[in-house]
């Protein structure tokens, strides 16, 4: 006969709760355990699983100094032609609230709104790809520069304008790239290979689907939480959890200064010992 035993903990970025050696971007930190996890010797066997998680939808796809620089010319409100250079705010953007950022940062610029903005970024849902249209003749737009969102836009390295025949409507050579994330992969080491990837184990404990609009908080609660092999802790005392946030790609996630959380079971099963009465 063999008795189950099973605990619970729940492992949180958030250095009030004691996360620790949080990274800069803070998809990782670690964990100090007051006391240790011991599982004993005689454990037949060991799992874990993650009952939940929590992770806010907030990872940028403008970011300082990587793609937030728009250079164009265009017109002022005095319709005289002029060169802008708007820097648009770090933070995850659609297509429609980056096309009105766009327009609040070309209007603080003394740039042309009325009767019609200088240019607009239109969906075309057809092809998923983003139209470009140029109202004026004396517009352009250059995203030969490599800290511009040529390829959030789907646009290659290169001129775009002037159009004579203006308004001109320019259909983006690639197919935009707004949703860069597709899922979260929580990473953690207490276990030695975890969730197998395609042909590579990397501790993954849980995928995490993105099922909320941007800005929002995901919460992951897996109605039947797969069962991981944890035989490695069989037997050893832990103290430090080590635990990391990436993309399906397995690149490491910029939280925008948001906290994460997971709440993992840890199950092993030990032989039953009869004792003489």
């Amino acid at each position: 006969m063999i008795n189950t035993e099973e605990f619970s903990m729940i492992l949180s970025s958030d250095t009030a709760t004691g996360a620790t050696n949080v990274s800069a971007d803070g998809s990782e930190f670690d964990v100090q355990l007051n006391e240790a996890i011991k599982i004993p010797d005689d454990a037949l066997n060991c799992s874990l699983s993650v009952e939940s998680a929590t992770v806010w939808w907030s990872v940028a796809n403008i970011t300082t100094g990587v793609n937030d620089k728009l250079y164009m010319v265009g017109l002022d409100t005095s319709d005289v032609t002029q060169n802008f250079t708007l820097t648009i705010p770090q933070g995850l953007y659609d297509l429609t609230a980056l096309n009105l950022k766009i327009q609040q940062l070309l209007e603080n610029q003394d740039g042309k709104i009325s009767p019609y903005n200088n240019f607009d970024l239109i969906a075309d849902n057809a092809t998923q790809k983003v139209v470009i249209k140029f109202n004026y003749s004396v517009c352009e737009i250059d995203f030969s520069q490599s800290d511009t969102p040529r390829e959030l836009l789907g646009f290659a390295s290169s001129n775009y304008g002037p159009y004579a025949g203006a308004p001109e409507n320019v259909l983006a050579p690639n197919v935009a790239a707004f949703n860069s994330v597709d899922s979260f992969l929580i990473h953690c080491d207490l276990v030695d290979r975890g969730i197998l990837l395609n042909n590579q184990y990397t501790q993954v404990v849980s995928q995490v689907l993105i099922d909320v609009a941007p800005g929002s908080q995901i919460v992951n609660t897996p109605f039947n939480p797969t069962k991981i092999e944890a035989h490695n802790l069989i037997g050893a005392s832990r103290r430090t959890i080590r635990v990391w946030l990436t993309d399906q790609a397995g690149n490491a996630v910029n939280t925008n200064g948001e906290l994460y959380s997971l709440k993992i079971k840890i199950s092993y099963s030990v032989p039953y010992v009869l004792t003489n009465r």
